[in-house]
């Protein structure tokens, strides 16, 4: 007989931010792109972040796409969090890493904790990385071209699904 009965909730990489991303259609925001296919139509929306993430992270990206063909009311979004003005070093891009690692594990190439070799190649402009998690139903992309550091979260309505929130979509 159970007296008591816990149920721990995940953590996942949504809990690294005080933005709630679920809350990211309250507010202003403008499209920025689109693209029609015959089979896909994707907006891009985008919106400057309230405050900076991690001392790193200040605009976020939601690409909606539409199944032309498949009207489930489920439509796959990736974001991208990236920066446009804050100082993109080593050291913060670390923390975000290792926070990554910490919830994740070693990403997708065996990589783990943030290391002196990854800051060569982070220096070179030469870096990113890869985790697949939830059992491949959503990844987590980070890359540094020199100039724009930006993480990406896609099929981030397979997280918030694990989450119990929902994300209100206008259309």
């Amino acid at each position: 007989m159970r007296f008591f009965e816990t149920s721990k909730k995940e953590k996942s990489v949504l809990d690294l931010f005080t933005y709630d991303l679920t809350t990211f259609f309250y507010g202003e925001y403008k499209e920025v792109e689109s693209f029609d296919t015959e089979a896909m139509f994707m907006i891009v929306y985008e919106r400057k972040l309230p405050w900076n993430e991690m001392n790193l992270l200040d605009n976020v990206q939601f690409k909606v796409f539409f199944d032309k063909n498949n009207f489930t009311g489920s439509n796959p979004i990736n974001v991208r969090l990236f920066s446009t003005e804050s100082e993109i070093t080593p050291k913060k891009v670390a923390r975000l890493v290792n926070s990554i690692v910490e919830l994740y594990g070693n990403d997708d190439y065996e990589g783990g904790e943030w290391s002196d070799t990854e800051e060569e190649a982070f220096t070179a402009y030469k870096w990113d990385r890869k985790w697949s998690i939830q059992e491949g139903e959503s990844f987590i992309t980070m890359n540094y071209d020199g100039e724009t550091f930006e993480m990406n979260i896609l099929f981030l309505n397979n997280i918030i699904k694990h989450t119990g929130k929902y994300l209100n979509i206008k259309s």
